[in-house]
């Protein structure tokens, strides 16, 4: 016996933890085999980058180049190819679409610095660079965040502000990142078994989403295509550490600071979200009475894969009154 446990058992145990340490490790290695690619390997000719002072942005452009801008800021894990039945409908109502990729999710460069404060910077210099009107800026889940520091930081980028299923953590204590994810090969090994990990994409897509038959080939290979690039596990390693805690030096986090908002807001809300449940909803139309908050019945967390009919008229509809 040993510590009451049989010799036998206690063996079967060691053996289990080094297959499990082992089947880690490997997949860490599989990653980094997948991981050759550059930036423009599989980016979408439709796309293209703009230059920024922390790196190149890759957007696309839809619709009208005098139509009133709409930028679509995605969420985690996302670009701006899972907007693309969104880009469409906004571009066929007159609008100009710019959809762009937050680092280090798409294809823009991964410069490191990834709070809300830096993608505002970003996108506010890629508006800059493309001398684009005050637009209509759209803020989907993670994203949300930055958007939201966007309209607050220069407000002078936006007329309106669209928040979906925004996932702000206005509703949560501030914290600092867990102290067990400090050794980044950790995260990096985290990562590896889920972001990057092609045998999980369908199925952390699922976990999102309320009609999980929505998670369709097309969808989990567009989440799946920038992952080849170099160094993705380890340059998402470095978000990890950065999304795990409070954004403490974000204006964008701050509850008082909403009421501060000048341009007018829709809020639209997937109702059967699981992620960023109804009651955040409700929680962040207190802090903007202005805002006009619309249900999306039967929608989970990403609406606009989930039923993009149905997102896209909602989406219009609250762009018509803003």
């Amino acid at each position: 016996m040993i510590t009451g446990i049989p010799r036998g058992a206690a063996k079967l145990c060691g053996a289990l933890v080094l297959l499990v340490v082992a089947a880690v490790i490997a997949f860490r290695l599989a990653a980094s085999a997948r991981e050759t690619a550059g930036r423009a390997d599989h980016a979408p000719s439709s796309g293209h980058w703009v230059t920024t002072r922390s790196g190149d942005v890759f957007i696309q452009e839809k619709g009208p180049p005098a139509g009133i801008p709409v930028v679509l800021f995605h969420g985690t894990a996302a670009w701006s190819e899972l907007w693309r039945a969104t880009s469409e409908a906004l571009a066929a109502g007159g609008y100009h679409v710019i959809a762009l990729d937050l680092p280090p999710f798409g294809f823009s460069d991964r410069p490191g610095g990834y709070t809300r404060q830096d993608q505002a910077e970003r996108v506010s210099d890629v508006l800059e660079k493309l001398n684009a009107a005050p637009a209509i800026i759209v803020g989907h889940s993670f994203g949300a965040g930055a958007a939201i520091e966007l309209v607050l930081r220069f407000p002078a980028r936006a007329r309106a502000l669209v928040l979906v299923d925004a996932a702000l953590g206005l509703t949560a204590e501030p914290s600092d990142p867990p102290a067990a994810l400090r050794p980044k090969w950790l995260r990096e090994m985290l990562v590896s078994l889920t972001v990057t990990n092609p045998l999980a994409t369908k199925m952390l897509l699922q976990s999102l989403i309320a009609k999980k038959d929505r998670a369709l080939p097309e969808y989990v290979e567009v989440l799946q295509r920038p992952l080849t690039r170099q160094n993705s596990t380890s340059d998402i390693a470095d978000w990890v550490y950065y999304f795990a805690g409070t954004d403490r030096g974000a204006i964008s986090a701050d509850r008082g600071a909403y009421a501060r908002l000048k341009q007018p807001v829709a809020i639209l809300w997937g109702e059967m979200d699981t992620v960023t449940p109804l009651a955040q909803a409700r929680d962040l139309n207190g802090l903007l009475p202005q805002a006009h908050l619309t249900l999306l019945p039967g929608l989970g967390h990403i609406p606009q894969i989930e039923n993009p009919g149905q997102f896209n008229d909602a989406l219009l509809k609250a762009l018509g009154t803003l």
